[in-house]
């Protein structure tokens, strides 16, 4: 095969191969806002494929999420505080790789803050719960519906006793917790009688006795906490109810402040908690939230989890599947075979994900069903913070700032057109000052770029100012190439060489110019990446792949249009 088939043969290899890299890319980049929502909404999977797999823009150009964290290490063990934030940033990073944001900046600042900058996520209130979850994943079992009747009881007595003396309205305005927590159920027994002999009276509080088997009279007027609930959770097989109640979304804040309430907590035994489900969902066209109540002992903890994958059940619905590591597995099965046709609640740093019945005893691998209203990105939420594990501290977010829209669209349209601008008065300079010549140039040009934004696609490379800044200097380079041939090829013509000598002679006496100058912007670019971080790396990612590109487009793909030009008796240049 000859020297110039091979050419051809290579590039048309190479354009078939960038325009499969770079088709994700022009896809998302063509498509309209009205599109993307279209898509969001009737398969959400293929826009985050497409997202993950086109060329994103930077911070810089189409806004983000601009985060600073504190690592609380007062909260604990003083053994554990030592590097507690260097850990952090090595699980945050795990979990924002896993969200698929390319280029993110994740450093510390200080001893115990975290900037954290996510180039093209709009979505802030996902990314604070992404990063900010200490991702302990717990699996409980629930109290028994009896039981449950007998505090819900105690419940309403003591709110009622409570709204009585301060009102209904009394407390009202006091913030509330915006997350469910877990409700502190800690209750001395003297306490409790006490509470309920002023409620009910001291000869009743000395002759009751609070254990769950005891019947209490309690209050039947007024039902103020159980009046907000609504069963939700039974069991078809056994015709068993389960203390999972709906609990609509304008009622939540009042019910987690009576829970919240000294007195109520008294009378909740102290191995018993109240949990809320993580998110609401839509019933009756109502807003509503699960509320639970669970044992408090732990039966299952999630540091088995050996596999975590999302997925879709066979309605459609996003679950996460796991499977547990050997020791994990055996006990598994000893619990589930132990509890089945009951509820077993999945909980994630103290919210129920959910409470699926045990069918049937789980051994290696199992599921965590998400609830009708979860979304795939619920499910790859979760999927990335079980993966990535737990922070070593608490975090908190002490500013969270979102880069505006109207900023990043500003700056994509001055770097666009700016960019398109020159890029085209160097093609008409090119190509009016070195004729035919100067066109072909124009194709290699064109080529250069083309190859550049496949690359950086294929690479998932997020683009930025200077990343545009360093495609600039790479046209430029790339020009210079061309140039320093043409100029070469001139010189041999007017020694009076035929056109195929002088094309041969002037690609090989530029070949060592344009070797030199592309070989020191390359270490150049290579400095940079080792030893910059965020934007600089993405000017030198830019560089590194332009000049690299340039050499072939410059030195492969002009050679290979003229030599076809080489029976040509004149050369217009």
């Amino acid at each position: 095969m000859s020297s110039q088939k091979w050419r051809l043969g290579l590039t048309a290899i190479m354009i078939v191969l960038a325009l499969i890299a770079f088709w994700d890319t022009f896809r998302l980049w063509t498509m309209s806002n009205e599109e993307k929502a279209a898509m969001q909404a009737e398969n959400p999977d293929e826009l985050l494929s497409l997202q993950q797999s086109a060329i994103r823009l930077g911070l810089d150009l189409q806004g983000g999420i601009h985060v600073v964290l504190r690592v609380k290490t007062e909260e604990v063990d003083e053994a554990a505080r030592d590097g507690a934030a260097d850990r952090a940033i090595q699980v945050i990073r795990n979990r924002v790789d896993g969200l698929g944001v390319a280029e993110p900046v994740i450093q510390k600042q200080g001893n115990e803050r975290i900037i954290v900058d996510l180039p093209g996520y709009t979505d802030p209130e996902r990314a604070v719960e992404l990063i900010g979850q200490t991702a302990v994943l717990e699996f409980k079992l629930l109290e028994t519906i009896d039981n449950a009747n007998l505090i819900l009881a105690r419940i309403d007595s003591v709110v009622a006793a409570y709204e009585a003396t301060h009102g209904r309205d009394a407390g009202e305005s006091q913030a509330a917790p915006e997350e469910s927590t877990p409700i502190e159920t800690a209750a001395p027994d003297s306490t409790r009688k006490d509470i309920l002999a002023e409620l009910m009276g001291d000869s009743a509080a000395d002759t009751m006795d609070f254990g769950f088997d005891e019947s209490i009279d309690v209050i039947d007027e007024e039902h103020p906490f159980t009046a907000k609930l609504e069963m939700a959770l039974y069991n078809n097989n056994t015709g068993i109810n389960w203390p999972g109640y709906s609990v609509s979304k304008d009622d939540r804040q009042r019910l987690e402040r009576w829970l919240n309430l000294p007195e109520v907590q008294r009378v909740i035994p102290i191995d018993v908690q109240f949990g809320f489900s993580t998110r609401s969902e839509i019933r009756n066209q109502r807003e509503v939230y699960e509320l639970y109540l669970l044992k408090r002992k732990v039966e299952f903890v999630g540091r088995f989890l050996e596999d975590v994958r999302f997925g879709r059940d066979e309605y459609n619905k996003p679950k996460v599947d796991f499977q547990l590591s050997g020791d994990g597995a055996a006990r598994f099965a000893d619990l589930t075979g132990r509890n089945i046709n009951k509820p077993l609640a999945i909980v994630l740093d103290n919210r129920v994900e959910s409470s699926p019945f045990i069918s049937s005893k789980i051994r290696r691998n199992g599921t965590i069903t998400m609830g009708s209203s979860a979304t795939i990105e619920d499910a790859v939420n979760l999927e990335i913070v079980l993966k990535a594990g737990s922070l070593p501290a608490p975090v908190e977010i002490i500013e969270k700032n979102v880069v505006g829209a109207t900023l990043g669209a500003d700056s994509i349209r001055k770097g666009f057109y700016s960019s398109l601008l020159g890029l085209v008065l160097v093609l008409l300079f090119i190509g009016v000052y070195y004729r035919v010549s100067g066109l072909i140039a124009d194709m290699g040009l064109i080529f250069n770029i083309f190859f550049l934004l496949a690359v950086l696609a294929g690479l998932g490379a997020t683009l930025t100012m200077p990343g545009i800044a360093g495609i600039i200097l790479t046209v430029g380079i790339s020009v210079d190439s061309n140039i320093l041939i043409f100029e070469r090829i001139r010189e041999e013509m007017r020694s009076g060489k035929t056109v195929r000598a002088s094309i041969d002679a002037g690609y090989e006496r530029a070949f060592t110019a344009i070797l030199d100058s592309h070989v020191t912007t390359l270490i150049t670019a290579g400095a940079l990446f080792l030893f910059g971080s965020g934007p600089i790396r993405g000017f030198a990612v830019t560089l590194f792949w332009g000049v690299t590109i340039s050499l072939y487009t410059a030195y492969i793909i002009t050679k290979a249009i003229f030599d076809i030009r080489k029976g040509y008796k004149s050369l217009s240049i």
